[in-house]
């Protein structure tokens, strides 16, 4: 088997980010559509991503071995903490929008305010991953997903304020859930030739 170290990958640095339900999906790795906001620094950990899946096996009554295995639930989520506090990554946090914020003074001296009430508000979203691994570069689209976990907030002097956010992705009303384009330096194999007529 050949192998090629070339092709061995990093997620060197990236970028999350988030923009509103129906933001037009990349179909290159240019710039993002207006209204995709960079959501800022990101841990050290950068982002994981999982695949969580249950199986139903079919066992025949004849044997003991399987003969056929159907997948019955796949979810995908993307998990990052952001190390930035600002209106995006609170409200991302939160599931608060800029109508449930109330704002007094200005610059620096500004205090902003929200109440949390009641039954929380789905957030539903777009998201966008970067991955970059020098010019290698890997692009993740979200088109229909939410925060469905949200890790602790730990307040130390020698801890960096986070939040930790666990992104699920949903199919859209054209079923697709997450969309993937990859400049890595690997292409598509040739297809096979045609078997002859007849």
């Amino acid at each position: 088997m050949a192998v090629n170290a070339e092709l061995a990958r990093l997620g060197v640095t990236g970028a999350l980010r988030t923009g509103p339900v129906g933001t037009t999906a990349p179909t290159d790795l240019g710039t993002w559509a207006s209204g995709m906001v960079d959501l800022g620094y990101i841990s050290e950990d950068g982002i994981t991503e999982s695949s969580d899946e249950d199986k139903q096996e079919f066992t025949p009554w004849q044997s003991s071995t399987p003969i056929r295995t159907e997948i019955t639930r796949s979810t995908k989520t993307f998990q990052a903490t952001l190390w930035e506090s600002n209106f995006n990554t609170i409200s991302l946090y939160y599931r608060v929008g800029l109508e449930d914020m109330t704002q007094t003074g200005t610059g620096a001296d500004a205090v902003v305010s929200f109440a949390e009430k009641g039954k929380p508000k789905r957030d539903l979203r777009a998201f966008g991953i970067d991955v970059i691994d020098g010019t290698y570069h890997r692009r993740i689209f979200l088109p229909y997903a939410e925060v469905t976990e949200r890790g602790e907030i730990t307040y130390k002097s020698d801890t960096l304020i986070g939040y930790q956010v666990t992104i699920t992705a949903y199919p859209g009303a054209d079923e697709i859930s997450v969309l993937r384009l990859f400049k890595e330096g690997w292409t598509l194999p040739a297809a096979p030739p045609e078997p002859p007529a007849g």
